[in-house]
């Protein structure tokens, strides 16, 4: 990556930060709201929390850039950006679940501090909550054909990702999975993003080709951040391996490597039916991933689909709000990468 690129990804992380501030402190408010029980609040508290160290960017962010980028009012589009970002807390809460992740990128997740239950009825609570604020916020700027259709938009998005998080259930410790089929379930879970990017140029009055433009671009940007999870979570950049394949699917690089030959689906299947997967077994995962370049197999998905996203992007008139979403895919595509050097 060149000094420049870094330094303007460097200035993106300034602006998301700057623009999210206000979204952050929404989040927290809206989380609970009109909620009683203590045990109940203190368990909102450690999601608010957590989501503050992950970070709450991305999908407000895109949800009002796409906004701007068609000369829409972002104030609005924010708004609806941070029902995502509370709709996302609910889904990353029963991800976790499903997962059974006490544990996830160096931190305890609220499944590890607070247990099943709770995390499940908080889960639900949080999506519950992000179709209240939704109609809520609609309705007070939106007449009802328009709110009907956003609102088929988002029911739509969350069939989608039930549906491929249901598939992703099946993949675990498969390695028969097909390449395509569970490219396609990554695909499928990143609906939300294309979502997030559709309503906010629908919220901007975009015409249909920047809405369609925007939407592609908005997935395609997911997909991307996806991309990027898998080669981390294979290179055990976190620590998370061994976790995530006793309890979730098959990385893509190591689904790829398995492929290469009957050996190295033998070699890799003895190692992820382990009980107990430890850093021996890991780096020798990692060499097999290296010696049939599945990485490389990766950076090359990766490459196709950011000059598909960009295609989409240079559709629409340049503005600074366009140019702050190229960058955004410009650092989701070095992150995948420059881990695949």
């Amino acid at each position: 990556m060149s000094k420049n690129s870094t330094s303007a990804i460097d200035n993106l992380e300034y602006i998301l930060h700057k623009k999210n501030q206000e979204i952050i402190e929404q989040f927290g408010k809206v989380m609970v709201l009109d909620v009683k029980d203590s045990r109940i609040l203190n368990i909102l508290k450690d999601v608010i929390k957590y989501w503050n160290k992950k970070g709450l960017l991305f999908r407000p962010a895109l949800t009002s850039f796409s906004c701007e980028a068609v000369g829409g009012n972002s104030e609005i589009a924010s708004n609806v950006g941070l029902i995502f970002t509370i709709a996302s807390a609910g889904y990353g809460l029963h991800d976790d679940i499903l997962d059974k992740s006490n544990c996830k990128h160096l931190q305890s997740t609220i499944l590890g501090l607070h247990g099943l239950e709770g995390t499940l009825l908080v889960g639900d609570l949080l999506i519950i909550k992000a179709w209240f604020f939704l109609h809520k916020i609609l309705e007070k700027y939106y007449k009802k054909l328009r709110i009907k259709n956003i609102i088929d938009i988002y029911g739509s998005m969350c069939i989608k990702i039930c549906e491929a998080e249901f598939k992703e259930t099946l993949c675990r410790r498969k390695l028969d999975t097909s390449l395509n089929i569970y490219q396609n379930i990554l695909w499928q879970e990143m609906a939300e993003t294309e979502v997030c990017s559709r309503i906010g140029a629908i919220l901007g009055n975009g015409q249909k080709y920047e809405i369609e433009a925007l939407a592609e671009f908005g997935r395609r940007l997911g997909f991307m951040s996806r991309l990027g999870d898998e080669v981390e979570d294979c290179l055990n950049v976190k620590g998370d391996l061994p976790h995530r394949l006793r309890f979730e699917s098959v990385p893509l690089p190591l689904l790829y490597a398995a492929k290469s030959s009957t050996k190295n689906y033998k070699k890799i299947n003895r190692i992820i039916i382990k009980k107990e997967i430890n850093s021996l077994d890991v780096r020798n995962l990692l060499q097999t991933c290296f010696e049939t370049e599945a990485f490389y197999y990766v950076r090359d998905l990766a490459k196709d689909n950011h000059q598909k996203a960009m295609n989409q992007l240079n559709s629409i008139r340049p503005s600074d709000a366009r140019a702050i979403l190229s960058l955004m895919m410009q650092r989701s595509y070095f992150r995948v990468t420059n881990q695949c050097i």
